[in-house]
């Protein structure tokens, strides 16, 4: 039965405004239609009674007579029986994924800072859309890495929430990896305290999404919450410029220990920083808890360091001895009381 979106929409050449597979379906009627000796004028006139669809008498002769068919469009078909893949990439589109529609079609843009992610969907899209090899990886101005494909197909498919909530539900391990690999990372510190605090945070402004990912988390073992991060209107500051939100944004977060260590073991990151941060966290709140033999080997792999408003912990080159992490542990602690006395 066609939808009451499509019913009444007239089809351009190649019938572009329509979703691929129902453009086979007019295709192969338009074609049968003829084979009965039908004219294009009463092929047309049973196509929109029967179909609800519009088709212009220029249109069928194209099919016709060979010169346009929906079968021959490339790279457009989903092959739905990669379901991990696709669900991939479903998690990819609702965190850096994006659409662009212009006189040259519908395509799926993914834009990340790391090459590794790009060439990882780029590899995901060419198993699902039947492409022989990878799909080309580029660089952009800024320095993030983009993949684009064409096909209105994919991009009718991944615009549908329903599809979306489907692929989270049969693959959620599939999903929720691509979705945080694109819209957080694992988080460690030390507190003013002395004592150790890992976590993974996903921010994204759609709470639902958060809340059903939360839900499949559970599933997995993996406890977690989700608040609201910072206000519409909340105003950032940073070297590109100043920028508003334009939405409320909301944050889901990891932060117990075996739930944290659990998402290490059962899901993980693509990207090859984020997850060796994580595996580093992993390890050390099993061998040492949270504590401050936690806290010192935490110092002992990462570097703290300031530098426009915010602070990071950076990865080292070359790991301290532990005597030398403990020194830095207590040089850290009192840099950290001096800053809260001022």
């Amino acid at each position: 039965m066609v939808s009451e979106k499509i019913r009444g929409q007239k089809a351009t050449p190649g019938g572009r405004r329509i979703p691929h597979d129902l453009r086979v379906e007019l295709y192969y009627f338009v074609r049968e239609l003829h084979d009965r000796g039908m004219g294009y004028r009463e092929i047309q006139r049973i196509v929109e009674r029967e179909r609800g669809i519009r088709i212009s008498r220029s249109h069928i002769s194209y099919w016709i007579r060979g010169l346009h068919t929906p079968l021959n469009e490339p790279y457009n078909h989903i092959d739905t029986s990669k379901e991990g893949e696709l669900a991939w990439i479903a998690g990819m589109f609702v965190g850096d994924g994006s659409v662009k529609i212009n006189r040259k079609g519908h395509f799926l843009v993914l834009k990340v800072k790391d090459r590794e992610l790009a060439e990882a969907a780029a590899n995901k899209l060419a198993v699902v859309l039947g492409k022989g090899e990878r799909y080309a990886v580029n660089r952009m101005g800024d320095g993030r890495y983009y993949v684009q494909v064409q096909s209105r197909e994919l991009v009718d498919h991944l615009r549908a929430w329903e599809n979306i909530l489907s692929h989270l539900e049969r693959s959620p391990r599939e999903f929720i990896q691509a979705f945080f690999d694109c819209e957080g990372g694992p988080i460690g510190h030390v507190s003013a305290s002395g004592r150790f605090f890992a976590r993974i945070d996903v921010g994204n402004t759609n709470r639902e999404l958060l809340e059903v990912v939360s839900s499949k988390l559970s599933d997995i073992g993996i406890s977690s919450t989700v608040s609201k991060h910072y206000p519409k209107g909340k105003v950032f500051v940073a070297r590109k410029g100043r920028s508003v939100a334009r939405k409320d944004c909301y944050l889901l977060r990891i932060y117990r220990r075996e739930s944290t260590v659990k998402y290490s073991k059962e899901i993980g990151f693509v990207t090859s920083r984020k997850q060796r941060k994580l595996e580093d966290i992993a390890d050390i709140l099993t061998k040492f808890g949270s504590g401050r033999k936690a806290a010192v080997e935490w110092i002992r792999r990462y570097e703290h360091r300031r530098g426009m408003g915010r602070q990071r912990w950076f990865r080292r080159k070359k790991f301290l001895e532990w005597e030398d992490a403990i020194e830095e542990y207590e040089k850290f602690l009192a840099r950290r009381s001096s800053e809260h006395a001022i």
